[in-house]
């Protein structure tokens, strides 16, 4: 496949020695191609990523795989907004070290408020064909094979679920990518006794949902309380009957 090079200069030099890559992390700019490039080219942004798709296919790279990207890092303790045990992901969880030190970083060009981390049908095609080549690369430089499943080919905010709940969002084809490489549909294995997001960070909307959901408060449909916590079907009746009522106040 054609991709360019821009490398960026917010690095750190190899894999710290005993890590080696074993997953591919996707990520969504919240903004332009040119403009995400320019940003993690500057070592003021003291960010970048291995690589970047553009909405219409185009492939640069800017991190070389045998080194760390500055694009999904853990750490700390509880109290930090990147804290490892918020993941979702037994394979961040399991492991006491920086996210970055194991993962291979893929940012998509789009808004999540415009696509909810939909790729255009050229984006689509270029991320199949960049994975392939990383699955290759990482498995010819390093001898190790990154599975193709939900665990390893993954999104941001399942690594670092309350400091981006939306990159790259939930329209994002996880399941078409890896069926496309050869793996099946439904590769996510279930977590055992997840730990929670903090109840701080369901207590606001996504920002594509704010004025939706502020809608929906203002006229009665819902109280207002823990956006993105799961509905059951008692709840989704009852705001589906709140809504004929109001429809038909109007």
């Amino acid at each position: 496949m054609n991709i360019t090079k821009r490398m960026s200069p917010n690095i750190t030099k190899g894999r710290q020695g005993r890590h080696k890559p074993d997953m591919i992390v996707c990520h969504i700019t919240e903004g332009s191609f040119s403009g995400a490039v320019s940003w993690l080219t500057n070592p003021e942004s003291k960010a970048s990523t291995h690589y970047i798709v553009a909405r219409d296919g185009r492939v640069t790279q800017m991190v070389e795989i045998g080194d760390t990207a500055w694009g999904n890092g853990t750490g700390g303790t509880p109290s930090s907004n990147i804290w490892h045990g918020f993941s979702t992901l037994q394979t961040v969880r399991d492991r006491n070290a920086n996210a970055n030190n194991y993962t291979v970083s893929i940012e998509h060009e789009g808004r999540h408020s415009e696509t909810g981390g939909a790729l255009t049908p050229e984006q689509l095609d270029a991320t199949v064909a960049l994975i392939k080549f990383i699955r290759e690369e990482v498995k010819r430089s390093f001898g190790v094979e990154i599975p193709l499943t939900r665990q390893h080919i993954v999104g941001h905010n399942e690594i670092t679920p309350k400091s981006k709940p939306n990159c790259p969002g939930a329209q994002f084809p996880f399941d078409e990518i890896i069926w496309r490489l050869g793996g099946s549909r439904e590769q996510r294995e279930p977590l055992p006794n997840p730990l929670p997001v903090p109840a701080d960070a369901n207590d606001v909307p996504s920002s594509f949902a704010r004025e939706a959901w502020e809608w929906a408060r203002t006229n009665g449909i819902t109280d207002g309380t823990n956006p993105r916590g799961t509905v059951t079907r008692e709840q989704v009746v009852t705001m589906l009957h709140r809504y004929n009522k109001t429809a038909a106040r109007l």
